[in-house]
Parts: C-alpha cells; sequence; structure tokens
C-alpha cells in the first residue's frame, strides 16, 4: 500500500515537472520572438546618426580642405571644396535624409566652381580618397546661387559633376531644408521637405551605380547637417495601371478639346509637311486612336506650309480651330471635333502681321480672348478680346503681356511662346514655354495676374517644368482635365531623342494648384517623367 501511494505521489511530480518545462519553453519562446520583434523592428527603423559618434563615419578633405566640427548634434562644415563626410552604412535600396542648412552665400562663384550642399549616395568606395573633389556616385543636392534642386552624378576620372536633372526652388540662407532621397533598382526620387501629399522635385532612372556608400557633401558653403538617417526601402508595387511616357510619335504644339467624353488631340506634324491638321482621339488621355485629317489646306483654308500649333475652342455648338500656317494665324471653323474644318473667309487673321502659336479661352463671364505670339527681339506674347464672330480680334484690346525677363527663358533666343491660361481661385495663371526649343533650358513657366489681359507677374521658381539630360524639349503644352475632372494633366511634346529636334513626340503628366512652404498658391507639375505613372482619375 505505501509503495502505491508512492509511485502515484512520483507520477504526480513528474506531470508537475512537465508542465513546468512546457511552461519554461512557451516563456523562452516567448521571448526569443519578443526579442526577434524587437529586432525587426530596430531594423525597420534603419540608422540614426547626429554626428556625434564618428565611429561610422569616414571625413575626406577634397583639394579645399575645410575646417568640420560636430557639436550638439550638428555637423558644421565651413567653406572649401569637395569635402564630404562618408556613413559606412552601406544599403543597396534605401531611403536616407538628412536636414541642411546653408549659413552663408557663396564666398564667389567663377567658371567650374559649384556652391552646393547635399546627400552622397552609392559612391564607389575606390574612387574616395583625400584631395579628391568629384566621385563616382550620385549627389542629391540644393544649390543656394541657381536656387535649383539637383541631381548630379560623378566622373572621378574626369573630375567632373554630370547633371541628370534639376527643379527650380526656392533656397533661402539660415533655413533647414530636409532632403530625402529614395532609391530602388534604378529608380530615384528625391523630395525636400517631404509631406503626406509632397510630390518628388526630382523623379529619373539612373543605371550606372546600382550600389555604394551614403555620405554628405559642402562645397564653398558654411554649412549645418543635423538629423542624418538611412533606412531600407522597398517600392510598393501598386495594382492600379500605369502609363508611360511617351505615348505617340510625330507629335508637337499639342492641344486636346475634351467634348462629350472624348477627348480630341491636335498638333503639329513635325519634320513634314503634311498639308494641314491631324487629329487623334481618346477616353482616357493615354490610348490614342489616328482620326485622320481634320483640316486641310487647299481652297477651304489657307496656307501652304508651316501648320503648326492648333487650337481649338468650342462655341454655340460650332468647332473653332485657331493654327498657323506661313507664320500668320487662321481661324477654320467645323461642327464636329473631327472636322472637316473650313475657314468662312480664307485668309489670315492679320494678313501683314507674322503671329503663331495662338490659344484661345472663354473667361466666366462669357468674354473669348485670343493668346498668340509676334517677333520683336525675340519672341513675346500678346493677348486680346475675341469679337462675337471669334474669327476676328477687338484690334483696340490688344496688349503685350509676356516677354522673356527671366535667365532660363533666353538661352539661345529671347523667348516666350505657346501661352495657354488656366483660372484659379479668380486668378489668372498664363503658362507658357521659355527658351529656344533647342536649348537645354527649354521648359514651361507661368505669371498670374488679375485681369486677363495682365498686367503679369512671373513666377519666381520658374520653369515649373524643363528639359532633363533625360528628356530633352519638353515643351509647348496645353492642359487637360482627367475624365473625371480631380487631376490636370500638362500635355506637352518632347523630342525623341538627346541629339536631335526631331522627330519629336506626345507626353503627359500632372500638374496642380497647391501651396508652397510660405502658404502662397504655386502651380506644380510632376515631370517630365520617364517612370510608369498612374493612369488619370476615372479613366476606365
Amino acid at each position: 500500500m505505501q509503495s502505491l501511494v508512492l509511485l502515484k505521489m512520483e507520477r504526480r511530480m513528474t506531470k508537475i515537472k512537465k508542465r513546468r518545462i512546457v511552461i519554461i519553453i512557451a516563456v523562452l519562446s516567448l521571448i526569443i520572438i519578443t526579442a526577434g520583434s524587437t529586432v525587426a523592428f530596430l531594423r525597420s527603423r534603419g540608422y540614426h546618426s547626429n554626428f556625434q559618434d564618428q565611429r561610422n563615419w569616414q571625413v575626406y578633405a577634397g583639394s579645399e580642405e575645410t575646417a568640420a566640427k560636430q557639436s550638439q548634434g550638428v555637423l558644421q562644415m565651413n567653406v572649401g571644396i569637395g569635402n564630404k563626410w562618408i556613413n559606412q552604412q552601406e544599403k543597396t535600396d534605401f531611403e536616407a535624409s538628412v536636414s541642411v542648412r546653408i549659413q552663408t552665400n557663396p564666398v564667389s562663384v567663377g567658371e567650374g566652381e559649384l556652391p552646393d550642399a547635399g546627400l552622397l549616395f552609392r559612391v564607389q568606395e575606390d574612387s574616395l580618397s583625400d584631395g579628391t573633389d568629384v566621385v563616382d556616385g550620385y549627389y542629391f543636392g540644393i544649390d543656394l546661387y541657381k536656387q535649383q534642386v539637383f541631381l548630379k552624378q560623378g566622373d572621378s576620372a574626369s573630375q567632373k559633376w554630370q547633371e541628370i536633372a534639376t527643379k527650380q526652388h526656392l533656397i533661402e540662407a539660415n533655413t533647414d531644408y530636409r532632403l530625402t532621397v529614395k532609391v530602388a533598382g534604378n529608380h530615384i526620387i528625391g523630395f525636400v521637405d517631404e509631406r503626406k501629399d509632397s510630390w518628388p522635385v526630382i523623379d529619373v532612372v539612373a543605371e550606372d551605380f546600382a550600389e555604394g556608400l551614403i555620405g554628405v557633401q559642402n562645397q564653398q558653403l558654411q554649412t549645418a547637417f543635423t538629423k542624418f538617417a538611412i533606412k531600407g526601402y522597398e517600392e510598393s508595387e501598386g495594382k492600379e495601371a500605369t502609363y508611360q511616357n511617351p505615348l505617340l510619335p510625330e507629335i508637337a504644339d499639342p492641344d486636346v478639346l475634351y467634348w462629350e467624353g472624348t477627348y480630341y488631340l491636335y498638333a503639329t506634324t513635325p519634320g513634314t509637311n503634311i498639308g494641314g491638321i491631324k487629329v487623334y482621339t481618346s477616353k482616357d488621355l493615354v490610348n490614342w486612336e489616328d482620326a485622320g485629317m481634320a483640316m486641310t489646306a487647299g481652297p477651304d483654308n489657307w496656307g501652304t506650309e508651316g501648320f503648326w500649333a492648333p487650337d481649338l475652342i468650342e462655341k454655340d455648338g460650332r468647332f473653332y480651330m485657331y493654327y498657323t500656317a506661313n507664320e500668320h494665324l487662321c481661324v477654320s471653323i467645323a461642327d464636329n471635333p473631327l472636322g472637316p474644318f473650313k475657314q468662312e473667309n480664307v485668309a489670315p487673321m492679320h494678313e501683314d502681321i507674322q503671329e503663331i502659336d495662338a490659344h484661345a479661352y472663354l473667361d466666366d463671364d462669357g468674354q473669348y480672348y485670343l493668346y498668340f505670339v509676334r517677333f520683336n527681339n525675340g519672341n513675346l506674347i500678346y493677348g486680346a478680346k475675341l469679337n462675337d464672330d471669334m474669327q476676328t480680334i477687338d484690334e483696340e484690346s490688344i496688349v503685350e503681356v509676356l516677354a522673356p525677363s527671366q535667365a532660363w527663358e533666353q538661352d539661345m533666343a529671347n523667348i516666350n511662346e505657346g501661352p495657354y491660361m488656366l483660372k484659379h481661385e479668380g486668378k489668372y495663371y498664363l503658362t507658357y514655354s521659355g527658351s529656344h526649343f533647342e536649348s537645354p533650358l527649354y521648359g514651361a513657366g507661368y505669371a498670374v495676374s488679375d485681369s486677363p489681359l495682365g498686367p503679369f507677374e512671373k513666377y519666381t521658381e520658374n520653369p515649373i517644368m524643363q528639359s532633363n539630360s533625360l528628356v530633352h524639349g519638353a515643351g509647348h503644352h496645353a492642359v487637360a482635365e482627367s475624365p473625371d475632372g480631380k487631376e490636370l494633366f500638362m500635355i506637352y511634346h518632347r523630342h525623341q531623342t538627346l541629339y536631335s529636334t526631331d522627330p519629336r513626340e506626345f507626353a503627359i503628366d500632372r500638374m496642380r494648384f497647391t501651396e508652397n512652404a510660405k502658404g502662397e498658391t504655386v502651380l506644380q507639375v510632376y515631370g517630365p517623367t520617364v517612370t510608369p505613372q498612374p493612369y488619370p482619375s476615372g479613366a476606365k
């Protein structure tokens, strides 16, 4: 009997031990899982630096060494050339950011001098050494002198930075700018003071450097860097349909009319004289069908060559096409957007004046206006009221509204052309193309007025879209709404190659009215893009 009791007690103790072991294992498992989660969480947060700990940094002096010091989380770099702090936290795909404060204006700006500061990334370690100003890698930064955000690519052999893309941006001394670059594969996007609804200022593809080190650089400025951070980055694969520019070949100076659920595209056919104007149709701004000739030269329409820049508007069920032929403005009329367009009076609007690039605009009060270009030591934009017949101008109302005045508009020639009017919250935004169409500075800007005929004040951060090393000749635009009316798109042409102005091709990119850091309303363009973009909203 005693043996049986002892056996039962022994079995009970064994069960208790087993339960304890199970509990201990469970607790240990929970600790391991929690620890693993903690590690994953810490990894997801990435690496942060206040520049106090130099163990993860390597300092390289450029050809003009600068004094640098860290104090209270700030890396202070004084005037010099090619001075770099390189972080050893290498990531292939990543998001890196740093706050940059330029504290003084450039000491001097001469040929070859680069007063700028920002982020270096994908830097090739074998190109780093003291005395070297340019490394193999990319450089995303701000230029106080040029008032630009830029992305450059370095070549250590030639000791030159090659510009990939720029964006005009207000840069003020003694102001913090948070620079963020996100890199996945060959796709690079850059932000300044990124917010939830921010569009990148730079969006490009670059394939020369797939990985490398990350750091900061300062040139010929007194600059403070703070809050450096790196973390892994992975591009999300959106489920929505995308398009990618270009959308059509052999298109220049495009204009789009939206009528009863269909988009009608009219354009110059570059590089050849087709004897008129073609029309294309679409339901979504992306997929287009050739609908043939809308207007043909001959007995019904004036002109023999140079059929350029058509612009369409509707009034009382009739459609008016303002086009250029032989460098004179003409207006042709049809009862259908597809044409055929014919002139009621086969003649130019002004027989004795050369004019191009017309744009018709309807104001809220029912008054129609016409904007166009005349030649006077360059290309200047004029505006006037259209008479009720839509075929003649109120000559007494003609006024010069824009002339080339900003530096980017005066490269290779003095050019303001391709006008297009928008109205927003009671203000008139006259958008236009600037600079010679062969110039690398060719792009789009805008000016604002309280009246449709001015006076207009140009936006200080023009151009809002500009050619770059990936997209040349981006300009002469019109504007169209998405199918649901919720988005604006700039429709424009670009050169097919970087080496020839023709052939040209058709592209579209988003634009919007938004607020800048000062709370001022500004017009912004997300482009020119070369990467996949979501379809216009409301497209089926």
